[in-house]
């Protein structure tokens, strides 16, 4: 398999593991609902027939107890009536409690209705019982009953508590199948239960110890990365350091020679050493960036701030270059900046190098005070940075397409400048003004500037 088709591999299945375990939870979580769901529906179920129940035993209740109580009463009134005696007290309480259980079974009569549990041949009988009855009561209450009053309710009574039987025997039913479907429902919530807590458990504990090794690794891999990059700045700062001492050397050699007259006579001589001094500039240049990025990358660059005379900076800075040929100017107000000697020469250098390297012909320096800062300004008549670039100027190794946008340099000059300057306490700024390249650094005073202007212009030889 390609190298590059294996991060899209890896997230695939990353990805496909987690909607297997984000469908495992939704299909857990929809059963433990429809378990609760089909639980709570059966109990209200079984409740609701269990009531039923209830009503249809007391309507049966009721029922017989009117049956009585008309029957008791229709006895005394016989025995008064055959012996003379009188029994209007305990008959008058047979039928104030044959009422109050007529009451009680159209009441009970009701609930079955609303429950959906009252048949049409309960309903029948029970108008034909209660129409009986309240017939009864009323003959009792005026001594005059119908000889054939009691078998008429009799048989309205055996009709309706016939009726009542098949209805709890239905509800009774209903209420076994609620139960029996319950108790399937508790079957398959232990199964579940019995099953889902061990995967569940299972899954967790293999999840927990795939994030430790993958931790492991990653730990590993951190650790291997810190190791690796120990190494490379160490390499890095133990090149550059070998580097410069005989880039010293021959830097300054060249410099004494090019003070030498009988070279200085000799204008091919003289070309060739002032190759040979701008060559060695670029080179030192470029180990220093390279020793300063390591240094930036470990967090080991520190400053040594002190007052600098800027002019007398700008003029240290600018020296090597025109001892190799360059032209530039440089014309800056008199100013004191609390800044690094070092890193301030570093980042007028690199500015310098810059320009010369992609900017136009004519190069120079201005320095203003604005405020309590000092601005200095390396400007060239150069064609500037494209536009797709200015947001990523001062990142390291920008590119331009697929092209290096620093094809003669490492790519580390601008972003060096950018963390010196802001390391000093000041900041740099990329701008176009008149159709020239403006670079400027702005740090901060240490006191007023002093009266006078440094100017200095140069030219190659010719």
């Amino acid at each position: 398999m390609p190298p590059s088709r294996r991060p899209r591999n890896a997230l695939r299945l990353k990805w496909d593991r987690s909607l297997g375990l984000a469908l495992f939870s939704a299909v857990a979580l929809l059963a433990i609902l429809g378990v609760v769901f089909a639980v709570a529906l059966g109990t209200k179920e079984i409740t609701k027939n269990a009531s039923a129940l209830h009503d249809a035993d007391e309507t049966l209740r009721a029922s017989t107890v009117v049956r009585a109580q008309l029957a008791l009463a229709a006895h005394t009134m016989a025995v008064d009536l055959e012996f003379g005696t009188n029994s209007s007290q305990p008959r008058a309480i047979s039928l104030s409690e044959a009422r109050q259980a007529l009451a009680d079974m159209e009441a009970g009569l009701r609930q079955l209705r609303e429950s959906g549990h009252l048949s049409e041949r309960l309903a029948s009988s029970a108008d034909h019982f209660v129409t009986h009855s309240q017939t009864i009561i009323d003959g009792l209450g005026e001594s005059n009953l119908a000889p054939d009053a009691l078998l008429a309710l009799d048989q309205s009574f055996q009709d309706v508590s016939g009726a009542l039987v098949d209805v709890r025997q239905e509800i009774a039913l209903e209420v076994e199948q609620s139960d029996a479907w319950l108790g399937r429902i508790g079957d398959f919530s232990r199964f579940l239960v019995a099953f889902l807590i061990p995967l569940a458990v299972i899954l967790v504990y293999r999840e927990l110890l795939k994030r430790q090794q993958r931790q492991a690794d990653l730990e590993t891999r951190l650790d291997a990365a810190r190791q690796l990059n120990q190494a490379r700045e160490e390499f890095v700062a133990n090149a550059s350091h070998e580097l410069r001492t005989p880039l010293t050397s021959i830097i300054g050699l060249s410099t004494l020679l090019s003070e030498n007259p009988v070279i200085a006579e000799n204008e091919s001589a003289n070309d060739l050493l002032s190759i040979i001094i701008g060559q060695s500039d670029d080179l030192a240049r470029m180990v220093e960036d390279l020793l300063t990025t390591a240094r930036l990358d470990s967090g080991a660059l520190h400053f040594a701030f002190e007052d600098i005379d800027i002019q007398q900076a700008v003029t240290e800075t600018i020296e090597p270059h025109l001892l190799s040929g360059e032209v530039f100017s440089a014309d800056c107000e008199p100013g004191v900046v609390r800044a690094d000697r070092l890193r301030l020469r570093q980042l007028i250098r690199n500015l310098l190098s810059n320009a010369r390297k992609y900017g136009g012909s004519t190069i120079r320096i201005e320095g203003r005070t604005e405020g309590r800062t000092y601005v200095c300004s390396v400007i060239d008549d150069g064609p500037g940075v494209p536009q797709e670039l200015e947001d990523r100027l001062f990142e390291r190794f920008i590119h331009q397409g697929h092209q290096t946008a620093t094809k003669e340099s490492v790519g580390l000059g601008l972003s060096i400048v950018h963390a010196l300057t802001e390391g000093m306490g000041g900041s740099i700024s990329y701008r176009r003004v008149d159709g020239e390249t403006h670079f400027e650094i702005r740090v901060p005073l240490s006191s007023e500037p002093e009266d006078g202007r440094i100017g200095h212009s140069a030219q190659r030889a010719a």
